[in-house]
């Protein structure tokens, strides 16, 4: 939900970047109960930007203001996993850095700001005037500082950073300047729009114009070798310790597997379960209460006079989740089902038949299955689970001491022209591999999905021996053979990735020759139906578009969009490919612009752009001055909140 209103809403959010530009000064006034001088007493740090401090204080009152805002946005939607999906803490500390970092920009540049204009500031707040717009007077001004915790030079000293960052704002707007012919081209793209409908021909449905000859993989081949350019791959050497290996030779004696069951009779002890089956009816004004009753015991009659109680659910039960596995429950312990409902089964010994049983969703009919006591499993029933649990920790134990071992042995060993790593790998009995060239982030052939393999390959030198590592299928050493530079491929080597590129080409290209010879029938008086229906495809309607947006069951396609916006209502335009394969489409509906009304909204226009552009560039300054200033977060304060250290 949250999310979803944040897509809905994006526009309207403005204020989280324009909170820090306009300080919003009367807002925190009032909403905090006061501002506290950071330089006050309490210096616990919240965050540091370079040099500067941003207190505990501080970032109280800054996280209860956007907690505030919050609960008037979602209201009581608003909740405490709502405002750790929104991250919170850190968009407090992240507005109170931007502002320090503006403050500092503002100093930097030679900016002041006068007494007269804070004073000027100061009242153009109507919280400050009287009803006819004049100055309330020194002494009510004090009386309302006090009131809310705060001293006029605490005060003060907020309004003349607002005044500061105003004035920022002002000379950087300077900069943000919009010409006449950029603004003209913004309006265009707003006001050009399109509606469209269509088919697309799926590729997929082209399989039999698919073939790729050998002359058509060459010819694709040299026109985006670049495409198919290798990274840097690795090729490694390694030995390992299969477990899957060592598992077959381990025997546990039956005295530990007793000793172990004893030990931890948590782990084989099983809650009371009943596995039943039901069908339901529920209670609706169609069917009252005494009605639904009535009609489920009916139905256990027909059960006791021997008809198949599965088939008697997919029938007639209304439980959707279930009916169709002929009511089916499976096994469940209590507190999985409704009281009355949970009683009953509980309450029946396996094979008996009980109800009508009246719960909050209806009438039950049930059926017990089996019911299993709770308690301790004899050990006969469960050895098999315990001896596999013993032969695992041994394994594990096993293979990664014989692991270190080798790589403790490996470290110690005198320097000989013998490879030390396959006089080691031959004692112990184990073979070193050799692995196909791999990427950092590739699944290595032979190894398996061992995250830590790739990169530690990467980490090394040629020759370089890694740590142990734990693989899939046990442990292993590995030692650093090849470094592969970046490089163009070979045809060979990437073949069947080109292969299946020109094949994708050869049925785009064919789904547009069928479009195209459809599309003659319609222009000699056919339909966009009837080539739909002989196509086998659907007729899609789309969005409102322009020249740079995406188009509703299409996504980005601007030959679609430049056909599209030189065409009018009514008429067709060429078939084109797609990203699934090939589309035709009418215009249904075109904006077009309108010179007069541009006039009109030229102005308006411009001050939108030139607002846009200034975001841009407050966001690029803030983003640039994070680089170099870095700000810390302190650990205590993302600590209590549960969330981790932000990226500087």
């Amino acid at each position: 939900m949250a999310l979803k209103y944040l897509r809905d809403n994006l526009k309207s959010l403005t204020w989280v970047l324009w909170g820090v530009v306009a300080v919003f000064i009367m807002l925190i006034f009032f909403e905090w109960g006061g501002v506290n001088d950071r330089r006050a007493a309490g210096r616990e740090v919240a965050a540091t930007v370079g040099d500067e401090e941003i207190t505990m204080q501080e970032f109280r009152q800054a996280y209860q203001n956007l907690e505030n805002r919050y609960r008037q946005t979602f209201g009581e939607q608003f909740n405490r996993d709502m405002a750790k999906q929104f991250n919170l803490p850190v968009q407090a500390l992240d507005q109170l850095i931007d502002r320090r970092i503006l403050l500092m920009e503002a100093e930097k540049v030679g900016l002041r700001a006068t007494d007269s204009e804070v004073r000027d500031a100061i009242l153009s707040y109507p919280v400050f005037q009287d009803e006819s717009g004049n100055f309330i007077g020194g002494e009510r001004y004090e009386e309302l500082l006090r009131a809310n915790r705060t001293s006029t030079d605490q005060f003060e000293d907020e309004i003349r950073e607002g005044v500061l960052i105003d004035k920022l704002n002002t000379v950087l707007a300077q900069t943000a300047y919009v010409s006449d012919a950029e603004v003209e081209e913004g309006y265009r793209e707003q006001a050009e729009q399109a509606k469209i409908r269509f088919v697309q021909l799926p590729a997929s449905q082209m399989t039999g114009e698919s073939a790729a000859t050998a002359e058509d993989l060459e010819a694709y081949f040299a026109d985006h070798q670049i495409d198919y350019e290798l990274p840097e791959q690795r090729v490694a050497e390694y030995l390992m310790v299969d477990t899957v290996k060592l598992r077959r030779e381990i025997e546990i004696p039956e005295e530990e597997i007793a000793a172990y069951y004893e030990a931890n009779p948590d782990e084989y002890s099983r809650e009371e379960q009943v596995r039943a089956r039901h069908i339901l009816l529920r209670i609706t004004p169609a069917r009252p209460e005494a009605q639904a009753e009535q009609e489920l015991t009916d139905v256990r009659r027909r059960v006791e006079a021997g008809e198949d109680f599965a088939a008697l659910a997919r029938e007639l039960s209304e439980d959707e989740s279930n009916s169709e596995r002929g009511g089916n429950l499976g096994y469940f312990g209590r507190g999985k089902m409704v009281k009355a409902f949970e009683d009953a089964a509980f309450g029946a010994s396996a094979g008996d038949l009980i109800g009508p049983v009246k719960t909050d969703f209806g009438f039950h009919l049930i059926e017990v299955q089996d019911h299993r006591a709770g308690g301790l499993q004899p050990l006969d029933q469960v050895r098999g689970a315990v001896r596999a649990r013993l032969v695992s920790e041994r394994v594990e134990e096993i293979g990664e001491t014989k692991v270190r071992d080798i790589a403790q042995r490996l470290a110690t060993a005198e320097p000989s022209e013998e490879d030390q790593l396959q006089v080691l790998a031959d004692e112990e009995g184990l073979e070193l591999q050799t692995t196909e060239p791999f990427g950092v982030g590739d699944t290595v052939t032979g190894v398996g999905r061992a995250p830590d393999f790739a990169p530690a390959a990467f980490e090394l030198e040629v020759g370089g021996v890694s740590e142990p590592l734990k693989l899939p299928r046990g442990w292993a050493i590995l030692r650093l053979a090849e470094v592969k530079p970046p490089r163009l491929p070979e045809l060979a080597e990437v073949e069947n990735q080109v292969r299946k590129a020109v094949e994708q080409q050869n049925q785009k290209k064919a789904a547009v020759r069928r479009l195209e010879e459809l599309s003659t029938a319609v222009a000699a008086g056919g339909s966009f139906e009837e080539l739909s229906a002989e196509l086998g495809v659907e007729i899609q309607e789309s969005n409102e578009f322009g020249r740079y947006g995406t188009i509703t069951g299409l996504g980005s396609n601007a030959r679609v969009v430049d056909q599209a916006l030189s065409l009018e209502a009514g008429q067709w335009g060429k078939p084109v490919e797609s990203s699934l394969g090939a589309v035709l489409f009418e215009v249904l509906d075109r904006k077009t612009f309108d010179p007069e009304l541009f006039e009109q909204e030229k102005e308006a226009t411009r001050a939108n752009q030139e607002s846009e552009r200034l975001n841009r560039l407050l966001a690029s300054l803030i983003e640039l001055r994070r680089r170099d200033l870095t700000p810390k977060y302190d650990a205590g304060v993302l600590a209590t909140f549960g969330i981790e250290q932000p990226p500087a």
